[in-house]
């Protein structure tokens, strides 16, 4: 079982078993790094051979070389490479990509490299659920992984991609409803991209978005979530696009399906979910960080986002 042949690659790689107690999760495998190799550690959730769940954070002291033996899977991974500091907070910001893979039986080989910051939010799909399962319960839907990889790319973050992801990463079930829950938002992730493929191949060849706008979208986007927590303003992103303001508002919108604002809305809650999980930090400095300069504005957006208050929020993880 890929199951069994993970687990075991993750012991030779240097982790070991903590139970469930890393990060308050209440199901699932908690794993932290030999501290000979480095700091951090990794959380597991998986479902026979089905799908997994992981969510990593880790950084090594030394240079790793990886090798794995797996059968034939689809990847969606969400990485945070953390790259730049907020100003006076000394915190570390993220900056969040997409990527994905279609892989076939192999033997997976890398390395990792000292220093680097391992921290991501992963569902690896394996093809007992996308080939057998999703097609017994949804007999129209039919799903080819291979289409989808192509189309997922380091500079392109979907948003309603992401906002599954960070839920996965953010969510902390009990052991009698996990399954539930995970199982849904597995399916939820691949329904949104298969729809995605739906509308792509239903759009008239003359309304499709020309290559150079695409790419200016791409660059724009790529700014958004790097820069989500500081005062955007719109006639410079339109001016960096080469667009006018409603040019580039209609293309983003029918692009990503969300707005602008919105979509800056949903990192910077997506941010200060994260941050509550530390009860060490004020929810006057999340709301800082996160880009809100009055604690009110925080608060009413963030329960207009999730239906909860900070404080409230906060208690759920714990």
């Amino acid at each position: 079982m890929f199951e069994e042949s993970y687990l075991s690659f993750l012991s030779e790689f240097g982790f070991y078993s903590v139970g469930n107690a890393q990060g308050h999760r209440r199901c699932g495998l908690s794993y932290k790094l030999d501290p000979a190799l480095g700091t951090g550690g990794l959380w597991l959730y998986l479902i026979d051979d089905l799908y997994g769940i992981s969510v990593y954070d880790f950084v090594l002291d030394c240079d790793i070389c990886l090798k794995l033996a797996h059968p034939p899977f689809f990847l969606i991974r969400l990485n945070d490479t953390c790259c730049r500091k907020q100003p006076h907070q000394g915190r570390t910001m993220p900056s969040e990509t997409l990527f994905s893979y279609a892989g076939h039986e192999d033997v997976f080989q890398g390395e990792i490299k000292k220093g680097m910051a391992v921290r991501s939010i992963s569902v690896c799909v394996m093809p007992d659920f996308y080939n057998t399962l999703l097609p017994q319960r949804y007999p129209q839907s039919s799903m080819d992984p291979n289409l989808f990889s192509p189309k997922i790319n380091n500079n392109d973050c979907i948003p309603e991609i992401t906002g599954v992801l960070h839920q996965l990463g953010n969510f902390r079930p009990s052991e009698k409803i996990a399954r539930m829950f995970y199982d849904s938002k597995v399916t939820e992730l691949l329904s949104i991209m298969i729809q995605r493929e739906i509308n792509r191949e239903s759009q008239p060849h003359a309304s499709r978005i020309p290559d150079g706008d695409m790419a200016h979208l791409q660059r724009v986007m790529a700014y958004l979530n790097k820069n989500f927590t500081q005062k955007v303003y719109l006639d410079e992103l339109a001016r960096d696009a080469c667009m006018s303001r409603t040019k580039l508002t209609h293309l983003f919108k029918k692009t990503y399906g969300t707005t602008i604002s919105d979509h800056i809305k949903t990192l910077r809650i997506n941010l200060a979910k994260e941050m509550l999980a530390d009860t060490s930090m004020k929810i006057e400095a999340i709301a800082n960080i996160a880009g809100y300069r009055f604690h009110g504005n925080f608060s009413g957006a963030f329960k207009h986002a999730t239906g909860l208050t900070p404080n409230q929020f906060r208690k759920t993880l714990l």
